[in-house]
């Protein structure tokens, strides 16, 4: 299998370089908000850096790539979906392309990277990045990611699935244009719930696949599939474009659909909730789904001032909803009011979006973005994001009816306020920052794994600093998190969460071979890390063990020839040596030492 994979990427990349020319191209891209006000998220495809290539894949707290996860850091969380209406608290945020990600690009001629790799456990990954121009005015773009790994425990296979088309066009005289894209998530993964925690290292286990999963049966496993379609359109009211001398006004249109669908299934055997009270047992074992169809239409004004010095956009959405559920349904309607800002003046930008749900499912809920930005100089800025909303609580947290989960609740909207102000250098690799968040009539999963609301206020805040230190051709890379709360009843992440490089980095053979040659090191401190429930897909609070007080510690190689870029890595090198409780979420076992390799090909033309 393994051999095949490799064959068929370089086999694409064969398709491509026959064409390939000087890197005289760059690539940009930009989200749907940020396509609305005009501005663009420069990613240069001209790469400069050789920085973490080799870390193409963060694995998360399941110990396997592809399998549910949630973040150790404290940050401001996208939505799964630009809906007011959410249908799941998905888990698996990094592994899912949503409306939230880039969806246009554009590029002066032909751009093209691919990514490969392979490791141990069958480990297999592709990532394919392609945008190119037809006639030099309209813009086709793919993005295609797969990756699967069977793990080093019994019953992890996972298999990922990502692809986004994307599309973008506008007249020479800028009068007309539109945006379209589609993606599409899979995510399929089998699920073990778990191993015994006191297992891992013991001399009757020597193999990790000896030891047996708390799920006895082979058929539990998770499917998640997601699916959007949006297609948007402008039209310039005045006939010219003047530009310096005179306003601009648009109209905007732009329709959605979106489809998502959640299957979760197990053997009569598999109980691992036995314990706790709610968990249900059943004869049949479980076969649970859960899903929805949003559709919405959005007509907007937009209005460009001199020189985009200034832009406004203000309008309607309606959005139209159909929830199923085992023996449930819910269909409804939102009224939504939308608008938003941007500002520039010399070395000021400040922009702002904001929606109002005035009447229908979801009435009186918000949200309201802010950004700021003050450059100094072109490598040296301050930054400040806000945020502040008020959500009715997902539906699958007020009802659910599942096989082994059943419950009705009567929670409040959530209010949340996000708050990050940060200062970057990079022309000397230095940042400093500080993250709050405070939330009311928070939601969480307690040590029964059921939903739960706090009728009170939680607060967290999170430091963070990062500086690249070098000293000839040796270089010391430095992350660090340090965060706190006093809702600790509630609110279960490590204090300290580092990351540090240690590395020789030079130029051979004539400066054509671009190496670096070290180690890296990430570091999480210990914690009450919360359990996870394969029924519902949630991670919830447990209090009878602490974990984390772990260094994970890898050696690479990574290098670059011209627009080639490759890598070799020893994932987990200390494994054994520093004991067996590399263990962040119970019963489930970080991976264990593993050998992968890879490469990134640009192609351009």
């Amino acid at each position: 299998m393994r051999r095949h994979f490799l064959c068929f990427t370089f086999f694409l990349v064969s398709i491509f370089v026959q064409a390939q020319k000087p890197d005289s191209t760059y690539y940009t891209s930009a989200t749907r908000t940020q396509n609305l006000l005009g501005v663009n998220e420069n990613s240069k495809a001209k790469d400069t850096t050789l920085d973490n290539t080799h870390n193409y894949y963060q694995t998360g707290v399941l110990g396997n790539m592809g399998l549910p996860s949630y973040s150790l850091i404290a940050e401001q969380q996208k939505h799964t979906s630009a809906a007011f209406f959410s249908w799941q608290k998905l888990n698996n945020r990094s592994d899912l392309i949503t409306e939230d990600d880039p969806m246009y690009f554009h590029t002066e001629k032909i751009y093209t990277k691919i990514t490969a790799a392979v490791g141990q456990k069958q480990e297999q990954f592709l990532k394919l990045v392609h945008s190119q121009n037809i006639k030099k005015k309209v813009n086709v773009s793919l993005l295609f990611n797969r990756y699967s790994c069977t793990g080093f425990y019994l019953q992890q296979q996972s298999l990922t699935t990502n692809i986004l088309l994307s599309s973008n066009y506008k007249t020479d005289n800028g009068r007309w244009g539109y945006g379209a894209y589609y993606l599409f998530n899979k995510l399929k993964y089998q699920l073990n719930g778990g191993v015994n925690d006191s297992l891992v290292g013991s001399l009757a286990y020597p193999a990790s696949n000896l030891i047996p999963t708390n799920f006895t049966s082979t058929t539990a496993k998770q499917l998640i599939k997601t699916s959007a379609m949006s297609f948007n359109t402008f039209f310039r009211l005045n006939a010219t474009d003047s530009g310096v001398s005179s306003p601009s006004h648009y109209l905007v249109y732009e329709t959605n659909y979106q489809s998502n669908y959640l299957l979760y299934v197990d053997g009569v055997s598999d109980t691992i909730g036995g314990s706790k009270k709610t968990y249900l047992n059943q004869v049949t074992g479980s076969h649970d789904s859960t899903g929805t169809r949003i559709f919405s239409n959005s007509l907007l004004y937009k209005f460009n001032a001199v020189n985009n010095k200034f832009i406004f956009y203000g309008g309607y959405k309606l959005e139209a909803i159909k929830y199923h559920q085992h023996r449930l349904d819910t269909v409804g309607l939102n009224n939504i009011i939308k608008g938003g800002f941007i500002l520039q003046a010399n070395k000021h930008t400040l922009n702002a979006t904001a929606d109002y749900v005035v009447s229908g499912l979801n009435k009186n809920n918000y949200e309201i973005d802010g950004n700021y930005r003050f450059t100094i100089k072109d490598y040296f800025y301050i930054s400040a994001q806000a945020q502040v909303q008020s959500r009715l609580p997902d539906f699958n947290l007020l009802m659910y009816n599942g096989n082994r989960f059943s419950w009705t609740n009567n929670f409040s909207a959530v209010q949340t306020q996000n708050a990050t102000l940060s200062i970057t250098n990079r022309k000397y690799k230095f940042y400093l920052g500080a993250f709050i968040q405070q939330q009311q009539n928070q939601i969480y999963f307690n040590t029964e794994a059921l939903p739960t609301q706090y009728n009170g206020s939680t607060t967290i805040t999170r430091l963070f600093a990062g500086k690249d230190l070098k000293l000839a051709h040796i270089h010391f890379n430095n992350n660090i998190n340090y965060q706190t709360t006093p809702n600790t009843n509630i609110i279960r992440l490590p204090n300290w969460v580092t990351t540090h490089q240690l590395y020789y980095e030079g130029k051979l053979f004539k400066n054509n071979l671009w190496l670096q040659v070290g180690f890296q090191a990430r570091y999480i401190s210990s914690f009450m890390a919360n359990a996870y429930m394969p029924a519902t897909n949630q991670f919830y609070l447990q209090n009878e063990k602490s974990y984390g007080n772990y260094v994970f510690i890898d050696f690479f190689i990574s290098a670059q020839i011209k627009p080639v870029k490759f890598f070799i890595m020893a994932q987990h090198i200390n494994q054994g040596f520093m004991g067996y409780n590399y263990i962040l979420t119970p019963n489930y076992p970080m991976p264990d030492r593993s050998f992968k390799a890879g490469l990134s090909w640009m192609l351009f033309n």
